[in-house]
């Protein structure tokens, strides 16, 4: 993915992806306030280089993108991780408090091929995410919602000894802006 590009060697990759999502009922409780939302992404990709790999990120739930077809890591910051081949695995539990407000938790689990730097050199490695987060969904007033939801990635690389929080991604649609939380 990294170094120089041969136009020759570079032009035909192969890249495919799979998804999909179920929802139903908690096994043995008898109600329909109480959910289970499963979903399973994959891809695999042969000759990617760093602009037709997967794009891998955290972002948004999925519907509000209009896709749940893009595979959603959370806890990575967005367009974090350019991977050949990832496979992702996703449960979560709702349940309907009121007819508007939906507290929910979640556990993720990914396996991501992604580029590492070792020893003055880029390799790719296989390395797995697993994730857990919790939420809440509420109506807002017209026709809209509020969604708060925290995740933590435990395999996403953090360096607890420097004095500096890492560099946070800013974006909207008019501009893009990297800031430094102090």
């Amino acid at each position: 993915m990294f170094g120089v590009a041969d136009a020759d060697e570079e032009h035909d990759y192969f890249a495919a992806s799979f998804y999909a999502a179920a929802a139903g009922a908690v096994p043995f409780v008898d109600s329909e306030r109480h959910r289970l939302i499963a979903s399973a992404y994959a891809g695999l990709g042969k000759d990617l280089d760093r602009f037709s790999a997967f794009r891998l990120a955290g972002r948004p739930d999925a519907s509000e993108w209009e896709a749940i077809s893009r595979p959603n890591l959370p806890g990575a910051a967005f367009d974090e991780f350019f991977s050949r081949s990832y496979g992702i695995v996703d449960l979560r539990y709702r349940y309907e408090a009121l007819f508007f407000l939906y507290p929910y938790v979640y556990g993720n689990w990914a396996w991501i091929d992604r580029p590492r730097f070792k020893d003055g050199s880029v390799e790719q490695s296989m390395d797995s995410l697993p994730t857990l987060g919790a939420g809440i969904i509420t109506g807002a007033p017209w026709r809209s919602r509020l969604e708060l939801d925290y995740a933590y990635n435990f395999g996403i690389l953090r360096n607890p000894e420097t004095t500096q929080r890492p560099a946070r991604t800013l974006q909207s649609e008019k501009m893009t802006q990297t800031a430094s939380w102090k």
